[in-house]
């Protein structure tokens, strides 16, 4: 499986022959973005690049942010930059693996539970870390947290 890094940098080649332009700064925007962690581990002095995963961490971060941007446009009326946030998350989604939705997300806590022997909320950070690991960029760990709160 190529690397998220390869195809966000490919999806920039062909939004920039497409000449989408709020599709090209969204992606220059991630790009720069990762580029930022990978001198930040650079400074750590591990010298490596951020992981998929973490890519993936920073993609839903991204998304967080542009959600509470469209809700504060739309309240002031600024229906032009709800707009463009609205499709920045639309681009930003497009490098996500499919999101779990609720349902999904209570039997998947259930079952994780179930298996690693959850008992009560003093195993939630087991299962969290668990959950993050098996569903790198598919699950919002706020929700997660909800979920598990209610189950365990």
């Amino acid at each position: 499986m190529e690397s998220m890094r390869i195809k966000i940098k490919e999806s920039l080649n062909h939004n920039l022959k497409n000449k989408d332009e709020v599709a090209i700064s969204t992606i220059r925007l991630i790009l720069a973005a990762i580029k930022d962690h990978d001198i930040q581990n650079r400074t750590k002095k591990d010298n490596s690049e951020i992981t998929d995963e973490e890519i993936l961490n920073l993609l839903q971060k991204m998304i967080k942010q542009r959600h509470e941007s469209v809700s504060i446009y739309e309240k002031a009326g600024r229906l032009d930059l709800k707009k463009r946030e609205e499709k920045e998350i639309e681009v930003i989604n497009s490098f996500l693996p499919k999101q779990i939705t609720k349902d999904e997300l209570e039997k998947i806590v259930k079952d994780s539970a179930k298996e690693l022997d959850c008992k009560s909320i003093k195993d939630m950070g087991k299962l969290i870390s668990y959950l993050k690991e098996k569903y790198p960029g598919q699950l919002d760990m706020k929700e997660v947290a909800t979920v598990a709160k209610k189950i365990l």
